[in-house]
């Protein structure tokens, strides 16, 4: 039986590698929406840091507290 990931499982295994990932890379394997599922993992108490590296270009990793 194949079972569908959702789009949180598809964003913590990415970044739970705790190195930085672009927002193009997140859009491609996350979804286009990336952002509302960075928003879900927050309030579920991840720690999703971002920085941004150029005009209108940011960056995630997800940081161990």
């Amino acid at each position: 039986m194949l079972v569908k990931r959702t789009k949180l499982e598809k964003l913590l295994t990415i970044l739970k590698d705790g190195n930085w990932h672009s927002s193009d890379e997140l859009a491609a394997s996350v979804s286009f929406r990336f952002g509302d599922t960075v928003f879900k993992a927050r309030k579920k108490g991840y720690f999703v840091e971002k920085r941004q590296v150029a005009y209108n270009q940011f960056e995630y990793r997800l940081s161990v507290q």
